[in-house]
């Protein structure tokens, strides 16, 4: 069986945004990959949901980003989202909680693959707040283009993540099954 861990997103002040139960599969020693099924409860601070899509979560020692892929029941792509965070070092394939910081701007992914970034008048806001969110701002800009580029070709971070899954029930498998249907799945045409 696959490993468990709590994701937690959370503001610059401290606060949480949002958390949800899922399991680590782990493809690499350069990311962390949670796998989170379909029917789980995602609690948000605006309301509580029992998501109708899987997904894969994606987080990388001292990155400006995670990326989150959701899929049908089927395992078609139906979504990416991506944050731009405060870089964090402690991620492993072992941890129980997986912890990020948002920056607030986000690169999306539709359906058809098309890319769009939103939030830039949050980041504003949280700028004028929070000394953090001014400070790094010339990068969180920076890595907003960058996963915008590589989100419309589906390069550098996204080239570890399957576009299709060939199966849903990855919970279900031990850490070698999910591990190889994952990495098989990212070099799908």
């Amino acid at each position: 069986m696959l490993l468990e861990a709590h994701v937690r997103k959370m503001l610059v002040n401290g606060d949480q945004w949002a958390c949800w139960h899922g399991y680590h599969v782990p493809v690499s020693e350069r990311h962390i990959v949670i796998w989170t099924p379909a029917g789980t409860e995602m609690c948000w601070k605006t309301g509580t949901w029992t998501s109708q899509k899987h997904q894969l979560t994606y987080l990388w020692n001292d990155a400006w980003h995670t990326i989150h892929v959701g899929y049908d029941q089927a395992g078609s792509f139906l979504s990416g989202y991506c944050d731009v965070v405060l870089p964090t070092s402690d991620y492993s394939n072992s941890a129980t909680e997986l912890l990020y910081t948002d920056l607030y701007v986000d690169v999306v992914v539709r359906e058809d693959y098309t890319v769009y970034t939103k939030d830039h008048d949050v980041f504003e806001r949280a700028a004028l707040r929070y000394p953090i969110v001014e400070q790094v701002r010339q990068k969180s800009f920076e890595v907003l283009d960058w996963l915008e580029e590589h989100a419309r070709s589906w390069t550098g971070p996204f080239s570890v993540i399957p576009r299709q899954l060939p199966r849903t029930d990855l919970e279900t498998l031990d850490q070698d099954e999910a591990r190889l249907i994952l990495n098989n799945a990212c070099s799908l045409p």
